[in-house]
């Protein structure tokens, strides 16, 4: 990122914070349907054209640190997993013997050392994939060993972080990701000096976009956040942008004389002092949160559906201080400050998911400061395709002209 990005980024909360009544020209933000948090219809929509068809991040390259090591991702995806090769790359398969179909790995996380061998019959399988061999293999006949590797699923790095498409033709990762690739391109070289210091899962009785919601939005903090948060960074001073590729990324200043440095050496060099000037964070399409904590700590939030009302929230705490005993309270003392503002959001969702499920709340109305939110569905409906959805739940196309670096299309609708 450049000196000038970075001047401009930090200036906007102040410009945001002068900011009197709502903005000329920009439009009323309209009713949000509710039932988009509930409406099983949708949610297979979603689980089939979004998540069924974008980038997503599932592990951080620590979690498969030796070739043979294996991560069985949660079956929100299907039966996937993840497996280190011996040449240091990391490749996703299904999880799935091609004889009956039995899941090869039944452990979170192992090393099946050079294969992978099924727990019911005793098909093996190399680390690329391949059908290795079968027992009593003169019974099957002209069995075509070719065509019974394991199926392949897309993955690609971005430095330490894994992602993963269940769709083919799903253009790269970094296409895909631009602008935020471009402005965090330094993570494609943090591989072994951005570590993997904790991570967390926890279940929450809500729809998962819910807790995206309260990642991507200030206009709580004062609230939910009255205790911790808000004691050091100031709401009114948020600067947002809309980004393509339905990204996005946010400013929170923090508050005069609060000082936010943490003593860690910086993980991305080019954006200077922008970590420490507030909270600093990034949405990626369509469900992870990038979150700075000063300049050498980072963390990465992921939502993901398991029911239409029903999510699980993952986090991912890096830091540039490697774990050993030596570093373990610090990194620890960060994790502890950042889990319980992050928690204080999950109380309160619970009660917002039941005001749904009842009809009591029928539609959402947004505010300027929650646009994000507005934009996250609008780039839903696309990748969904709007004549597929229900009229009842769609929303308005109305934020196109409002997107930084390009505008997106689309009618209002």
């Amino acid at each position: 990122m450049d000196a000038e990005t970075i001047v401009s980024i930090t200036a906007r909360p102040s410009e945001e914070a002068q900011r009197r009544g709502y903005p000329a020209g920009f439009p009323s933000l309209p009713p949000l349907p509710a039932g988009r948090y509930s409406d099983p219809t949708f949610h297979r929509l979603e689980r089939e054209h979004v998540f069924g068809r974008s980038w997503l991040f599932v592990a951080h390259g620590d979690q498969l640190p030796r070739p043979g090591d294996v991560l069985r991702l949660e079956p929100d995806l299907g039966p996937v997993i993840l497996v280190r090769q011996d040449d240091g790359s990391v490749r996703a398969f299904a999880n799935t013997c091609q004889h009956r179909g039995s899941a090869l790995v039944l452990e979170q996380a192992t090393n099946v050392g050079r294969r992978l061998t099924c727990p019911y019959h005793g098909w093996t399988y190399r680390l690329d994939g391949s059908l290795a061999g079968y027992p009593q293999a003169d019974d099957f006949g002209d069995l075509d060993h070719e065509c019974l590797g394991l199926p392949a699923i897309r993955c690609e790095a971005w430095g330490p972080l894994l992602f993963v498409n269940l769709d083919p033709s799903a253009p790269p990762l970094l296409d895909a990701l631009r602008p935020v690739s471009d402005d965090l391109a330094e993570l494609g070289d943090l591989t072994g000096r951005l570590h993997l210091v904790g991570t967390d899962r926890t279940e929450v009785p809500v729809n998962w976009k819910l807790p995206v919601d309260a990642n991507i939005e200030t206009y709580h903090v004062n609230v939910a956040h009255r205790q911790t948060a808000a004691k050091v960074i100031d709401q009114t001073h948020t600067g947002i942008w809309l980004l393509p590729n339905g990204h996005s990324r946010m400013l929170i200043s923090a508050r005069d004389g609060a000082d936010l440095t943490i003593p860690l050496a910086p993980v991305f060099d080019t954006l200077g002092r922008l970590p420490d000037s507030g909270t600093f964070s990034y949405h990626v399409f369509p469900n992870l949160s990038i979150v700075f904590s000063g300049r050498g700590f980072v963390f990465f939030i992921a939502n993901w559906p398991t029911g239409p009302t029903t999510s699980r929230y993952d986090v991912h705490y890096c830091s540039s201080l490697a774990p050993d005993d030596d570093t373990r309270a610090l990194n620890e003392r960060i994790i502890a400050a950042t889990s319980t503002v992050l928690y204080e959001d999950l109380v309160v969702l619970p009660g917002m998911q039941a005001s749904i499920d009842a009809g009591t709340l029928t539609s959402l109305a947004l505010s300027y400061q929650e646009r994000r939110i507005q934009y996250l569905h609008e780039q839903i409906d696309r990748a969904i395709g709007v004549e597929r959805i229900d009229e009842s739940l769609r929303v308005r196309q109305v934020l196109g002209p409002f997107v930084e670096g390009g505008v997106r299309s689309g009618a209002d609708t």
